[in-house]
């Protein structure tokens, strides 16, 4: 008796396997999955990820798996269909995949319904609450295109816009840390270097020039720390528009932009008060799947 837990994200999945008694079997990391299925090639890209991740855990033999999928959220035809797609891959039955919202597993893995608000900061960034009576209150995840400020979509892009900034008054940025970790992570620091980099990997490849806006911090420039600071007041902003909503409901400040710099846990900590986990929404999937498998899926 086995049971499979998944936590898809835009800068990587990652998955655990647990046995009957709640053990852990094995867990990794794989390629991204998201739930943007709007056409064709986003399909594809993430057939093919799927097509990886579950050609690593068949071997498993879970007979119950959880999902939980960035940019998809439950009930929907997209989440019915990766539902499907998992199914066929692993032999299951029908019945035997369920399939969410990430957040929903990132809000259980730190609360019980009610308990609190959920600030995550990843490649985006959103304010999460879960009801007691199952419904959803959420604060910014509108996507990089129309907000998640604060996450690391958003700090690349801020450190970016400054750099060029700099580039575009002619001022030479030869011992600014911040300019120089960019360019090294670019590749170059000419525009079609820079156009090529942006244009040709999109989000994720914006998001990873995050950590370089983190070591130039720690060098000491000044910009990329304001930068990082304003990453974290932008999330406190999210979680203080829940509050006046909810009420004063306690704060948990996650994910993997925080890995970043701890400058942005600094300036989340100016305008809230949080406390900060890392608690494993794969480990959460997994055991909500132990759950649905031992009450027979109920």
């Amino acid at each position: 008796m086995r049971v499979l837990g998944i936590d898809g994200g835009a800068s990587s999945t990652k998955w655990m396997v647990l046995d009957g008694e709640g053990r852990v079997v094995a867990q990794g990391r794989a390629a991204p999955i998201i739930g943007h299925l709007f056409n064709e090639d986003m399909r594809v890209q993430v057939w093919a990820a799927l097509d990886l991740l579950l050609s690593e855990t068949r071997a498993y033999t879970p007979e119950v798996v959880v999902a939980g999928i960035t940019g998809l959220d439950a009930d929907t035809r997209e989440a019915q269909q990766m539902g499907e797609y998992i199914g066929r891959g692993l032999g299951l039955l029908p019945g035997r995949v369920w399939v969410f919202n990430d957040m929903d597993l990132a809000y259980r893995a730190h609360f019980v319904p009610g308990g609190g608000i959920v600030l995550y900061a990843g490649t985006g960034s959103v304010a999460y609450h879960v009801a007691q009576d199952g419904r959803v209150y959420r604060a910014g995840g509108h996507g990089y295109l129309i907000g998640d400020e604060g996450g690391g979509f958003w700090i690349g892009k801020t450190a970016l816009c400054q750099v060029l900034s700099w580039h575009d008054t002619g001022l030479d940025t030869t011992p600014l840390p911040l300019a120089q970790h960019l360019y090294q992570a670019l590749g170059g620091r000419d525009w079609p270097c820079i156009r090529a980099y942006v244009y040709g990997g999109g989000r994720q490849a914006v998001a990873a020039l995050a950590p370089a806006v983190g070591r130039a911090a720690q060098e000491g420039d000044e910009a990329a720390a304001q930068i990082l600071l304003q990453a974290g007041r932008e999330l406190a902003d999210l979680a203080l528009t829940l509050r006046h909503r909810l009420g004063p409901l306690p704060v948990v400040l996650c994910g993997g932009a925080l890995q970043v710099s701890p400058l942005i846990e600094q300036g989340a900590r100016e305008r809230i008060e949080l406390t900060v986990q890392y608690a494993s929404s794969a480990e959460a999937a997994a055991r909500m799947a132990l759950e649905m498998l031992l009450s027979g899926g109920k």
